[in-house]
């Protein structure tokens, strides 16, 4: 066991609580926003069959199985707010973009420092902003080659100071370990993607995208400091349960997607060549 944990385990049940992530962090804006969301989700899914904007930008991109159409059709109504906000302002999609990775690098410091909400809110934040980018360059017709590569980087950047934050703070726990997965195996989702177009065979197949990731982890993180209070009072070492387990599904999804993409686009591929083949005579 960690010496860290090992310490822990000495605590009194009120020293345990000064070493959990402030619940207040989660628990504060947790509230505020859900109230925003409830209210707004209702108002959205009595308007829904009306809606076409948002059906059309969710169908642009394809369904997975880890992450409603619906859900999807609903955050892309909820931050237009916002995306009228950057038009009117004329923040580039560029500027978007790095402002996604500075919350996103800001996620990553909070998860370093242990305040595990505050990390996955930064987390949502960022990539919030991070939709902005395409969205806007679109609307102002100023999508070009270059600004989709820089866009695809910077994704990547963000989700390993991320995945790096998180690194630091388990450093000392076998958590460590399922992040390392989880980092290798987001890569690799993304490069066989990417390397799979560069050959002529299109894969979008798998699961636990980078959307999905968001979410999860995203998500995990903020409701876990609270389900790490009251289990604090059972368990203990105060072990943030709802983070580590969506690290550990992340970790196992997002392997397993990569296979099965290096196996799909291994297979289109050989077909491919021997379809170009000319034929004997």
């Amino acid at each position: 066991m960690a010496p860290m944990m090992e310490k822990l385990l000495e605590f009194t049940h009120l020293e345990r609580l000064e070493h959990l992530d402030p619940i207040w962090s989660s628990l504060g804006p947790l509230l505020a926003f859900n109230l925003l969301l409830l209210a707004t989700l209702a108002y959205f899914t009595l308007t829904y069959a009306e809606r076409k904007t948002e059906k059309a930008e969710v169908a642009s991109k394809g369904h997975t199985r880890l992450l409603s159409g619906f859900l999807k059709e609903f955050w892309y109504w909820f931050i237009s707010p916002a995306e009228k906000l950057c038009l009117r302002l004329k923040i580039t999609p560029n500027a978007l973009t790095l402002m996604g990775f500075v919350l996103a690098a800001f996620s990553g410091y909070f998860f370093h420092l242990g305040m595990i909400g505050l990390g996955g809110w930064f987390m949502i934040f960022g990539a919030t902003f991070d939709m902005f980018d395409g969205r806007i360059a679109r609307l102002t017709g100023k999508e070009t080659p270059s600004g989709a590569f820089f866009d695809s980087v910077m994704d990547r950047f963000s989700e390993g100071v991320v995945f790096l934050g998180l690194a630091s703070y388990y450093r000392e726990s076998w958590v460590l370990f399922a992040i390392i997965l989880g980092l290798i195996g987001s890569m690799m989702v993304s490069y066989t993607r990417a390397r799979g177009e560069g050959i002529g065979v299109n894969c979008s197949i798998g699961i636990m995208q980078r959307p999905e990731r968001i979410v999860y982890l995203g998500v995990g993180s903020i409701f876990s400091p609270i389900l790490a209070y009251f289990i604090s009072f059972f368990y203990p070492l105060p072990l943030d349960f709802m983070t580590v387990g969506a690290l550990c599904l992340i970790a196992v999804l997002t392997e397993y997607s990569a296979i099965t993409r290096i196996r799909y686009i291994i297979r289109l591929a050989d077909k491919k060549s021997n379809s170009n083949k000319p034929a004997s005579v």
